[in-house]
């Protein structure tokens, strides 16, 4: 019950009130992006004229995720550094709820977080990648799927090692309701369910479907990441802490991956020769259909 309740409230909220808001901020987004494109120093940077228009709502992007990537990466710094000390009050919040989840426990939720954690695991987000890159090389769009395995292996290695510098201990695995192994900050549930669900959702934005579709993915991948979170610190493997951390770096790391794949499209583009975008607009990702020629009529 609670992950369809979830669901239906984030599906709600992105559906109706934001509609019109998207609608609105797509126009709006276009006007930016060509202004910004049109500028000198846009025109200097990539080297030509023709083709600045098609890079504008990137670099629209690369301004915006900069400065969402940067407070992202100052978010998971000052986290790292406070529960690094005992005394702080990162710690001593970590220990309240971690006592708190301890003390809720219930049949049903601990079914439901079960699951939820073995979903966010190395076999269940793999299998969830390797079906969705399967299903976009079958619609031709390989850049896509490609996109999908690079952004979740990488955001897999970066969580090893980022584990390996911080190498902070777990809760006492008395309480926990799962064996769990290695280091805990930042939760690799946490940034790899982010990073996979955010760009399974980031692919289906790009998809030429109405809103109530593109919302309903949106509240999906949200629904699906917050309960593989939660199931961590709930089932006492985790600190609150290593959530938020998880997340933190995860954005950081989507924004960049989002980045140079809007990047990759675009140089694509320009290699196949007139842009089938119109100005300021998305680039597809779909194989260009070659013309056969016209035979000429006998008379």
């Amino acid at each position: 019950m609670l992950p369809v309740v979830l669901f239906l409230t984030i599906w709600l909220l992105c559906w109706l009130p934001f509609e019109r808001l998207v609608k609105g901020g797509k126009v709006e987004t276009k006007r930016v992006s060509a202004w910004f494109a049109r500028r000198r120093i846009v025109k200097f940077i990539l080297g030509h004229s023709g083709a600045s228009g098609k890079y504008g709502p990137v670099l629209l992007l690369m301004v915006l995720g900069a400065v969402a990537a940067i407070g992202a990466a100052f978010l998971f710094v000052a986290l790292a550094e406070q529960v690094e000390r005992s005394t702080s009050w990162v710690s001593r919040a970590d220990l309240g709820v971690h006592t708190w989840f301890g003390n809720e426990r219930r049949p049903g939720l601990t079914t439901l977080f079960n699951t939820a954690t073995d979903i966010g695991g190395t076999i269940g987000l793999g299998t969830i990648v390797a079906l969705v890159a399967g299903t976009l090389f079958a619609r031709k769009e390989r850049a896509s799927a490609a996109f999908v395995l690079a952004t979740g292996a990488a955001g897999a290695l970066l969580n090893i090692g980022l584990k390996a510098i911080y190498a902070r201990m777990r809760p006492d695995a008395v309480s926990a309701l799962v064996s769990a192994t290695w280091y805990s900050f930042p939760s690799g549930h946490a940034m790899d369910s982010f990073i996979i669900f955010g760009t399974l959702v980031y692919i289906a934005l790009r998809q030429p479907w109405p809103w109530v579709w593109k919302s309903a993915s949106v509240a999906i991948g949200a629904t699906a990441v917050l309960l593989i979170s939660v199931s961590r610190v709930y089932l006492g493997v985790h600190w609150a802490s290593d959530i938020v951390g998880g997340w933190s770096a995860a954005t950081a790391w989507l924004f960049f991956a989002v980045l140079a794949f809007e990047m990759q499209l675009r140089q694509r583009e320009k290699r196949r020769g007139p842009a089938r975008a119109s100005v300021a607009g998305e680039v597809p990702d779909k194989p260009i259909r070659a013309r056969r020629p016209r035979r000429a009529h006998q008379h």
